[in-house]
């Protein structure tokens, strides 16, 4: 599982990857912009991300312009992504109606709100996963 982390926090980025190299390799993000090269770049090369856990506050280029552009990568190349990433949305706002309207556009996966536990981040890829919590 290729995991693609967009965090600004470097704490955060620390933590997720922490958390998360354990389910494959991990890359790092600092804001929407890089988020959407790299997401290109390891598609273009033949590897694409599986997830994507996305901070929605970042400067420059927020989460949600991000995951737009992702999907719009997506469409247009089709070839390169041959299933769309699960997106998991990682913020400490109550923007709800943002993210309200990501999920009704089929943008995202799953909402986790900081702070993060360990807990809440295995119980999300055991359902990425389709698995049982317990056997991750």
């Amino acid at each position: 599982m290729h995991i693609l982390i967009v965090e600004d926090d470097v704490p955060s980025q620390l933590f997720l990857k922490t958390v998360l190299k354990g389910y494959g390799p991990c890359a790092i993000a600092g804001d929407g912009a890089e988020a959407v090269r790299a997401y290109a770049e390891v598609a273009q090369d033949g590897s694409p991300f599986d997830v994507v856990f996305m901070d929605i506050m970042m400067p420059g280029m927020d989460g949600l312009t991000a995951i737009d552009r992702i999907r719009e990568f997506e469409v247009q190349n089709p070839h390169k992504v041959p299933r769309p990433a699960q997106v998991v949305v990682v913020t400490a706002t109550q923007d709800t109606q943002n993210i309200i309207h990501a999920y009704c556009a089929g943008n995202v996966f799953a909402y986790l709100k900081k702070p993060l536990t360990s807990k809440d981040l295995k119980a999300t890829m055991a359902k990425i996963l389709n698995a049982p919590v317990g056997t991750l």
